[in-house]
């Protein structure tokens, strides 16, 4: 495919570039882009959909796991009432009333201690799990005592080991190897006749030590049932959790390839004959139009001596507004003023007074990033890497020449052999110009745009290299961080929330995740101050290497913005 140098897609500053399957209200205005992000707030319309949001199958079961525990033991205690509710009418020993009072009261003070410490989830773990399931399965063992060793009794821990099977926690074991013992210890107390059987409810009727052998086998059996019939039932929970996940993050990658497969669809609609095919301004050779936008084309142009050249330049009926041109000439002096190999390179430039303004780029004869990852979906981590490493270069230069871009986008990138460049200033902004000519309106494409940008405030180089962790995010992982239905629904995923972690969506180091919350950070503040900077921590990040200083400001971050684990 070949590219031209600058496909103008958002000439007009005041309209935000959004796909053309976004529908909605646009700010226009400094006043209505909070209105924009405020729109789709939750309790003043409907709910918005910022983002979808994976966990892992693991983490979905814990989550469940910590309920269930709660509720467990909520069900523990009213068990623990009837059985001393049971005592009056019954005839039992007196030691054996009292141990089995005492048991459950301490089960009882116990466990709430653990069900109020489980509303944090974070403080549910191996430990107090062990702690919680021992200690219940040696009370529940002196309730099987009182009530009877050989009765139904047993069925009680049966239901505690098929839900503690279902645990992902290694204290699983112990509770069942617990279980085991116990009643083995019970059963060999009284088969020995160490005791009598102390059972309310035992039979009066003599049994040989085959029958109380028999009994006691059942039991073991019954306990080992339960266990592993609890497990099983969570391998396959597991196994459906992320057959459904994988589902999922297949449909979201197709989405966002939809996404700019329609974009794309737009622009191709858009080649063709100009109005100023076939004639020459400024030396250069006009030749089909390549790009347009609201206030722009772009040609496919050759000079004098033969040098292919990409060229841009107003519609005709722009030509009478003073600002239009203005801001058209502020590209020029934008683009040209940056050094870098990867930045599209400037080979001329109309006079001020010039009855068309032009601007001559050259001509790139590559890929855009759009259409790469329409093709493959994501980058390998070393393409990614590179990516990131040479744009941010680029970036670099132009914050350098005190230039911001805010439309970074895939369509607005190229690879022409190995060198990644940028494309397209249109929209750009020079620090000692800041909203002279865009009168604070919001600019830029809203998947792509920092929150300062979507809040229509003062924007700096930090505002690209957000706009490039999200292009990062995006061949990492081969989804967008931040969608939704609309331009407000986008825009306040943009300013409000995180995406999901980087580490759920493609096999990344947890370093990625923290790199990602630091380049994605809503406060320019607390980001990577220069692309140099983001991408060498990026190299760091997928290493696994990611330096401690980051990592602790990475991890105060998510504790402030967490990521989004919506299933």
């Amino acid at each position: 495919m070949e590219v031209g140098s600058g496909r103008p897609t958002t000439d007009d500053p005041t309209v935000v570039d959004r796909p053309s399957d976004l529908a909605g209200p646009v700010p226009t205005t400094a006043d209505a882009a909070p209105t924009a992000v405020d729109a789709a707030r939750p309790g003043d319309h409907a709910t918005p959909l910022p983002t979808a949001a994976i966990t892992t199958a693991a983490e979905a079961m814990r989550d469940e796991e910590v309920q269930r525990t709660r509720l467990f033991i909520r069900i523990g205690w009213l068990a623990s009432l009837a059985g001393m509710g049971a005592i009056p009418f019954v005839d039992s020993e007196p030691w054996m009333i009292g141990a089995f009072v005492g048991a459950l009261v301490i089960g009882m003070v116990v466990s709430f201690g653990y069900h109020q410490a489980f509303r944090d989830p974070r403080k549910f773990g191996p430990r107090p799990l062990f702690v919680l399931g021992v200690m219940s399965t040696i009370n529940t063992h002196i309730a099987i005592l009182f009530f009877g060793a050989f009765t139904i009794a047993p069925v009680l821990i049966v239901i505690g080991l098929h839900f503690i099977g279902r645990s992902e926690l290694d204290a699983r074991r112990a509770v069942w190897w617990t279980a085991g013992i116990c009643h083995g210890v019970i059963a060999l107390v009284l088969i020995s006749g160490v005791i009598p059987d102390p059972g309310v409810f035992a039979t009066a009727r003599p049994l040989g030590i085959v029958d109380y052998v028999l009994g006691a086998i059942y039991v073991q059996a019954a306990y080992a049932l339960a266990y592993h019939t609890g497990r099983s039932q969570r391998l396959i929970s597991l196994r459906s959790i992320e057959q459904l996940q994988r589902a999922t993050r297949v449909a979201s990658q197709r989405a966002a390839l939809l996404d700019e497969l329609r974009i794309d669809l737009a622009r191709a609609q858009q080649v063709g004959a100009g109005r100023y095919t076939e004639q020459t301004i400024g030396g250069y050779r006009l030749g089909a139009v390549i790009g347009r936008g609201a206030h722009g084309e772009v040609y496919e142009a050759s000079s004098a001596s033969g040098d292919a050249a990409a060229v841009k330049v107003l519609h005709h009926e722009h030509l009478t507004d003073p600002k239009l041109v203005a801001r058209f000439l502020r590209e020029a002096r934008a683009t040209i003023a940056i050094a870098s190999p990867h930045v599209v390179r400037v080979l001329a430039t109309s006079d001020p007074d010039a009855a068309v303004p032009f601007l001559a780029m050259e001509r790139l004869r590559g890929t855009t990033l759009a259409d790469l990852v329409r093709r493959t979906g994501k980058l390998s981590t070393e393409d990614a890497l590179a990516f990131v490493t040479q744009v941010a270069v680029g970036l670099d230069a132009a914050g350098d020449a005190g230039i911001v871009h805010r439309d970074l986008k895939p369509h607005n990138i190229v690879r022409e052999g190995m060198t990644w460049k940028v494309l397209d200033f249109g929209v750009a902004t020079l620090t000692e110009h800041t909203n002279t000519l865009t009168l604070g309106g919001i600019v830029g494409t809203p998947q792509y745009m920092a929150p300062e940008q979507a809040r229509g405030i003062r924007v700096d180089r930090r505002t690209d290299l957000h706009a490039l962790a999200v292009l990062a995010y995006r061949v990492l992982t081969g989804r967008n961080p931040f969608g939704g239905p609309d331009t407000p629904s986008i825009l306040y995923a943009v300013v409000h929330t995180m995406p999901v972690r980087p580490s759920l969506l493609a096999n990344l180091d947890t370093d990625v995740d923290r790199w990602t919350a630091i380049a994605l950070a809503k406060d320019p503040e607390m980001r990577f101050p220069t692309g140099a900077i983001l991408a060498g921590a990026l190299a760091d990040a997928l290493r696994g290497e990611l330096p401690p200083e980051w990592r602790h400001a990475a991890e105060r971050l998510i504790g402030e913005a967490p990521w989004q684990e919506v299933v």
